[in-house]
């Protein structure tokens, strides 16, 4: 008897032992996929963030880090006793940690990111993102095999009970052990449920808080509504503070919004899936906000047909698009200005400018001999004067023209327009004796008029600036490079550019300002040593950043200056 009621408690032991094991393989299941949720719902808002520069994103994305930390703790604890699990959460601790610093990245340094920073920091996530996924795939797929070995054995172990029970049946000690144990099992189990469902109600009840948003069911046969907790709170309201249904939740909709939301439910109803849409509601305490819900029908185990749908509050975007309308309106009011100023020195300054001219060239012509000497003197600097003037406005007009959207651009020969530009300094370039050396450029879409005034300026400028007793040379090559393998380019990828260098034997200038002199009216020499405006340059670099290029200078004084010009190759 004694023997029996020994075997039967064993038997019992090892079977509460077995389903402790397999709630156990449930439980690090649950956490490691709720850990990989976390993950997602870290990127989506590091994505936000960086398409919508919301501010309130920080907070959750620190917050969204600590839980993050919490699961990985936790998955820790639990997989204490399986080394393989050990170290696959310990690889995703490092990349999870890795991903903080991207993110931690694009959030304190998101003003002075570029379009191609912002790409570059998506994909590294992404490539992060991937490795994590493998890893947790591999631990879920470890959990999967141990859960069907603790099944298998918690089903042979369930299967031999009849038996015992049977042979206990001689002996009412064996029938108390075995009630005993078989309600301390149940309790077990009941407790490990309701462990897992509490669980599973806060983190979405947490998630929804962070996230701003709240879900909702429609039973499409009972046409009876579930409401989460935050679906109410984003009315102003506490949970549960009214029954949730359709008539309910329209008191809320701003009036102008009404039949809009209306006409919306009613069509719901006949559709497997909610085209997303946005309204405004009154809440509770005033506020006005704005929401944006989205759904769809799916069918439950029972057979039932169930619209699942999420209610998001998106004020702050709507109030960021606003401001960008706004900004716009701005902008092209500034265009507007530009365009009058252009017309402005296209014509009324011209006109009167010309006229000075003019006559001054009478006076020189006919009255020069009746005017003092010093009277010829002020003369001739009003002449200069007003030849610097024209200069000034017409190098104004060249560089407000300069806008990419003004022309589209087309495939084109580099070398037609390089022969074009040598072609409009001919002049000067047979009066220097210059001579231009050139390998064969490349075809590329471009805005042909704006690379020929590149071209047509950066070989004026080697020509003005060349030493007094020495022949101008200037040599133009051309390569193909990555992105990656050019220090100078801020940019770290596999882009591919055109690399064209004009360098030159003239007078250089001090390496320090190889960034000042693309700056507009920025000049190295005194007007008299030089002529010019000081934009030639600064018209270079408007053009090259049209198109979405980069130009560096280096020079060194007596010896010449290089300028490199870096150009995208479209694949």
């Amino acid at each position: 008897m004694l023997f029996v009621s020994a075997l039967t408690y064993r038997h019992v032991e090892s079977i509460t032992k077995s389903s402790d094991m397999v709630a156990h393989s449930y439980k690090v299941t649950l956490e490691i996929e709720q850990l990989y949720t976390n993950i997602k719902d870290l990127e989506i808002e590091r994505r936000n963030f960086l398409l919508t520069q919301n501010k309130k994103l920080p907070s959750q994305i620190g917050f969204s880090k600590v839980i993050i930390k919490h699961n990985i703790e936790n998955i820790k604890q639990l997989t204490t006793d399986n080394p393989r699990q050990k170290y696959l959460i310990k690889k995703i601790e490092e990349l999870s940690f890795e991903k903080f610093k991207i993110v931690d990245n694009a959030v304190a340094n998101y003003k002075e990111l570029s379009r191609n920073n912002i790409k570059e920091n998506l994909l590294q996530g992404k490539q992060i993102m991937d490795r994590i996924s493998k890893l947790i795939n591999e631990m879920l797929s470890t959990e999967k095999k141990l859960l069907v070995v603790r099944d298998d054995k918690n089903d042979r172990l369930t299967d031999s009970t009849p038996t015992l029970i049977y042979i206990t049946l001689f002996t009412t000690m064996a029938i108390i052990s075995l009630a005993f144990v078989k309600i301390n099992r149940d309790l077990e189990e009941t407790r490990l449920n309701n462990e897992l469902l509490a669980l599973n109600n806060e983190s979405n009840n947490l998630a929804e808080q962070v996230g701003e948003y709240g879900t909702w069911f429609l039973n499409l046969e009972t046409n009876e509504y579930t409401f989460s907790e935050n679906e109410y709170r984003l009315l102003g309201v506490e949970p549960n503070s009214f029954k949730a249904s359709l008539e309910e939740f329209l008191k809320y909709i701003h009036p102008e919004d009404l039949e809009y939301v209306q006409q919306i439910a009613a069509e719901m109803v006949k559709q497997d899936k909610l085209i997303p849409f946005t309204y405004r509601v009154i809440r509770a305490d005033g506020q006005l906000r704005h929401l944006r819900g989205n759904g769809k029908t799916v069918t439950n185990k029972s057979g039932e047909k169930v619209l699942i749908g999420t209610t998001s509050d998106v004020t702050d975007e709507v109030v960021a698009n606003k401001a960008i309308e706004e900004r716009n309106r701005e902008l092209e009011a500034n265009n507007k200005e530009l365009q009058a100023f252009n017309y402005v020195a296209s014509h009324d300054l011209q006109e009167p400018l010309r006229k000075i001219q003019t006559f001054i060239s009478r006076l020189i012509d006919k009255e020069m001999n009746s005017i003092s000497e010093s009277g010829q003197q002020y003369l001739q600097k009003i002449q200069d004067s007003s030849e610097r003037m024209r200069l000034l406005i017409d190098d104004l007009l060249q560089f407000s023209r300069t806008n990419k959207s003004e022309k589209a651009t087309e495939l084109t020969c580099l070398n037609e327009l390089l022969e074009n530009s040598k072609l409009e300094l001919t002049q000067i370039i047979e009066e220097k004796n210059a001579v231009i050396t050139s390998e064969t450029l490349p075809k590329l879409n471009v805005i042909p008029f704006q690379i020929q005034q590149l071209f047509t300026n950066l070989i004026n400028n080697s020509l003005k600036y060349s030493k007094e007793n020495d022949p101008p040379v200037i040599d133009i090559k051309v390569s193909e490079i990555r992105a990656a393998d050019e220090p100078e380019i801020p940019m770290d990828d596999l882009t591919k550019f055109y690399k064209i260098v004009f360098s030159d034997n003239g007078i250089g200038f001090d390496p320090q300002y190889s960034k000042k002199i693309f700056v507009l009216f920025n000049r190295l020499h005194n007007k008299d040593e030089y002529s010019g405006t000081g934009i030639g340059l600064a018209i270079c670099k408007k053009i090259v950043d049209n198109h979405y290029g980069f130009i560096f200078a280096k020079g060194e004084p007596n010896v010449g200056a290089t300028f490199s010009i870096y150009l995208p190759i479209q694949e």
